[in-house]
């Protein structure tokens, strides 16, 4: 799958720090409907959703993505 440098370091990051994560593969059909689904015009995308599959929280940089895990704004 393809991958862009900063989806590289965000998933470098979220392994370290032990967080799972689904990443959307949009060069397939599944993937192309998830995206419009949140909506995702671009990559990387950091999407948080909570259990029922709503949008708590998105952003693109590893440094903001790194600003949410430390400040835990992530669902339990």
């Amino acid at each position: 799958m393809p991958t862009c440098p900063n989806c590289h370091l965000i998933k470098e990051f979220l392994d370290e720090k032990k967080i799972g994560f689904e990443e959307i593969d949009a060069t397939t059909d599944e993937g192309i409907e998830q995206a419009a689904k949140y909506e995702i015009m671009s990559t990387p995308i950091f999407l948080v959703v909570d259990d029922e599959g709503r949008e708590i929280n998105r952003v693109s940089d590893i440094d903001d993505v790194k600003k949410i895990i430390e400040n835990e704004r992530l669902p339990s």
